[in-house]
This record gives C-alpha cells, sequence and structure tokens, in this order.
C-alpha cells in the first residue's frame, strides 16, 4: 500500500515539467529529511554522534535507492505506454495503407469488371441451383473470372490479416463493412459451392469475418 501511494506520488511529480524552483524544494525537503532523521537517532535514541552519522547515511541512501527505483518504475511505465501508443499508430497507419490498395489503378478496372459480373449474373447468384451455371460461364470468361478471384482474394487476405491482429480491425470494418456484405451476400452460394468442391475452405477467413460482423450489430 505505501508503495503503491509512493508510486503515484512521483508519477505526479514527474509527469509535470521540471523548473528550478521544483528543484530547490527537492533539495531543501531532502536536506531537511537528513537533519530530521540525524536528530532523531542523536537526541531521542541517544545515539553516538558516528553511530548516528553512520545510520542517517544508510537510511539516507535506503531512501535514495526506494525513491530511484520507483522512478524507473516510472519511466519503464511511460516507455511501455509510449511504445504500444506508436504501435498503434503504426498499426492504424498501415491498415490505411492495405486498405487504399482497393482503390489504385490496378485494382480499379478489376473491381470494374467484378461489379459488372455480378450485376450480370445476380439471377445465377442468388439461388443455389443455378450456381454452376455461373461457374461454367466463369470457365469460359476467363478474364472475368481471374477479376472476381482477384478480388475475392484481396478481400481474404485483409480478413486474414484481421484474424491474426496484423491490421487495425474497427478501422477496416469501417472502410469495408458494407462492401464486405455485399460481396458476400451476394456470392454466398458460389463461396459455398468453391468450399464444397474443392474440399478446402476457400475465402473462409473473409466469410468467417463478415459473419463476427454481423453477429456483433445483431447484439
Amino acid at each position: 500500500m505505501i508503495i503503491y501511494y509512493w508510486h503515484n506520488l512521483c508519477m505526479k511529480i514527474f509527469s509535470k515539467k521540471y523548473s528550478i524552483r521544483l528543484i530547490w524544494i527537492l533539495i531543501i525537503l531532502f536536506i531537511l529529511f537528513s537533519l530530521i532523521v540525524f536528530f532523531v537517532f542523536t537526541y531521542l535514541l541517544n545515539t553516538q554522534f558516528n553511530e548516528a552519522l553512520d545510520y542517517t547515511s544508510k537510511v539516507i541512501l535506503t531512501t535514495l535507492a526506494f525513491f530511484t527505483l520507483l522512478y524507473h518504475l516510472h519511466n519503464l511505465e511511460t516507455q511501455i505506454k509510449t511504445q504500444k501508443e506508436s504501435n498503434k499508430q503504426n498499426l492504424a497507419k498501415y491498415t490505411y495503407d492495405i486498405c487504399s490498395d482497393y482503390r489504385k489503378p490496378f485494382m480499379t478496372n478489376i473491381n470494374e469488371i467484378t461489379r459488372k459480373l455480378l450485376l450480370k449474373k445476380k439471377k445465377w447468384l442468388s439461388n443455389s441451383n443455378k450456381i454452376k451455371k455461373f461457374v461454367d460461364y466463369l470457365e469460359r470468361k476467363p478474364k472475368k473470372r481471374k477479376s472476381l478471384i482477384t478480388t475475392m482474394n484481396y478481400f481474404e487476405s485483409i480478413s486474414s490479416m484481421i484474424i491474426t491482429k496484423d491490421l487495425n480491425e474497427d478501422i477496416v470494418k469501417g472502410l469495408f463493412c458494407k462492401l464486405f456484405y455485399r460481396y458476400y451476400d451476394k456470392l454466398k452460394y458460389y463461396i459455398e459451392y468453391r468450399q464444397r468442391i474443392d474440399g478446402s475452405r476457400s475465402w473462409g477467413n473473409f466469410e468467417k469475418i463478415v459473419k463476427k460482423w454481423k453477429e456483433e450489430e445483431s447484439n
């Protein structure tokens, strides 16, 4: 309890800007404390002068060591907080950089082809019994298939990085939430078909993130 009290006191002191006046006050208080300790040993405890001086030195050194420890603990805590804040800012910047790829020129044409594809084949995609027709259509249209796969793989990469905490989920959700929902709702049956036929979890992390966000919104 005492250590906690002194730790909080030191934090309040060291968190403020140093000034000459504060330093002189601390020096004067330290000198007064030393004299009080010496007075206690000499007059109240009837200790010999040399012994009182020796005991006083030990008390002062112990006190200095204690406050030095508290000071370093405070510095360590400050460094940890600073590092966490720096990591948080770096993660946010990295997240924005990754998400901005979706709007870059090399993705613009791909996104447009995919958007038109989903709009044109809406009836097939909305009916699980007609997904095979959509798959066969993609086999005849390799450019459109490549665009769709590229877009979905990009979403899968973003989702995987969210799960591994390599991206800030709140930022991604703010930027891509509606887009993810729209693509998942349109491609739900196609994703299920791919997972069933390929025997793998094709775009499984993308699906997982979308379901997670939807569940969070419903609660």
